[in-house]
């Protein structure tokens, strides 16, 4: 492999000890350990000999490492759910491909270093054959989709084997998303991105308490796209997440409900008689016979319950804006899988629709300069 994965230590900002004296000057003072209220005080001898000045210079420069990569990005976007497997990444992926077939430089910078599945939707199987490599500066290139506005990064392409298992605990995750935030150039052919977005693990652990502190360092959130399914078993986790962005000032741009239902072409469903035989040859002939037109139509189907009011009743309950419904579709599954913008494939299709509206509604939210 031509990249390695180095760990970097992260040492907290200086902030007054939670067992300092009263009266205490602040281990960042010129008086710091030597003051008449650090007399008795646990953190006396660290403050004295510096090391809370050192620790704060190690953020400092952190932060300006920061600044320096993401000068060239307008808006960095988070996709986020407490709930595993309600769609993060065919969001976060789908919604990369219909901005870039808009004209927009984007970026997906995956951070579900887990289980990174986003490059296959970015991709498809030529993912698999990508590797990453340093740039003179010794910055990290992203990996380019065609027609080059379309940038990609993830753990993956660090892996010798695909099905090789990420098995790290939380400093080493940290770590990882330090580099990528502060060690991947984004410049490319379009001289830097407007929208990066960031493909988030499950839950508000490890990976979404580092990514968020180090971004806003920078003061570079512009917000967060929230994915749900429609169930309360979802909504509940949902609703922690939520919490999450509010606890750490993370603002919530919109609510997708996605999978929210089934939808295909009736002459793509299968049929079984009420003893379970197949019989959808016999079906689709006669349906053809008597009524083709029938053939065409779209079968729609609730896949889950919504009894609780569904991501709409709880982005009215949490002051957040509903984006919208994303219903499941076979060929966005299939568009996921063969890494393709289904808003092209499909551009009739009510899924490719509903991402052409995300689409719209991110960049109103947050407006980016094409003239430039």
């Amino acid at each position: 492999m031509s990249t390695s994965i180095i760990p970097t230590t992260t040492m907290r900002a200086a902030e007054v000890p939670a067992n300092a004296n009263e009266g205490c000057v602040g281990p960042s003072s010129e008086k710091a350990g030597k003051a008449s209220a650090c007399d008795g005080c646990p953190s006396q001898a660290a403050c004295s000999s510096g090391q809370f000045q050192q620790d704060q210079a190690v953020v400092q420069d952190e932060t300006m490492r920061l600044q320096t990569a993401l000068g060239n990005v307008s808006n960095v976007v988070l996709v986020l759910s407490g709930k595993g497997g309600v769609g993060k990444s065919t969001v976060a992926s789908q919604l990369c491909h219909t901005l870039a077939s808009q004209g927009y430089a984007v970026g997906l910078l995956d951070v579900d270093l887990c289980g990174p599945s986003a490059p296959r939707m970015v991709l498809g199987n030529a993912a698999y054959q990508q590797e990453i490599h340093k740039a003179g500066s010794g910055a990290w290139t992203p990996i380019y989709v065609k027609p080059h506005n379309l940038a990609v990064m993830s753990i993956s392409f660090m892996l010798q084997d695909p099905n090789q298992a990420v098995v790290w605990r939380g400093p080493r995750k940290n770590a990882l998303i330090q580099q990528f935030l502060t060690e991947v150039d984004w410049t490319g052919d379009t001289d830097g991105l407007d929208y990066l977005i960031i493909d988030t693990p499950p839950g508000t652990s490890d990976e979404h308490i580092s990514t968020v502190q180090y971004l806003q360092r920078a003061n570079a959130v512009a917000g967060a796209i929230v994915v749900t399914t429609p169930e309360e078993v979802s909504l509940a986790d949902v609703r922690k997440e939520l919490n999450f962005c509010t606890k750490t000032n993370v603002k919530v741009l919109g609510i997708v409900e996605n999978m929210s239902t089934y939808q295909t072409q009736l002459s793509k469903c299968s049929f079984v008689n009420p003893e379970g035989t197949d019989c959808t040859d016999a079906v689709l002939s006669k349906l053809k016979e008597t009524c083709p037109e029938m053939l065409d139509m779209i079968v729609n189907s609730d896949v889950f319950s919504t009894t609780h009011g569904g991501a709409e009743k709880m982005a009215n309950d949490y002051g957040a804006p509903f984006w919208g419904t994303l219903p499941l579709d076979p060929d966005l599954l299939k568009a996921c899988e063969d890494g393709k913008a289904f808003c092209e494939l499909k551009k009739d299709a009510v899924a490719a629709k509903a991402l052409v509206e995300l689409a719209r509604k991110l960049t109103v939210a947050l407006p980016v300069d094409m003239s430039t």
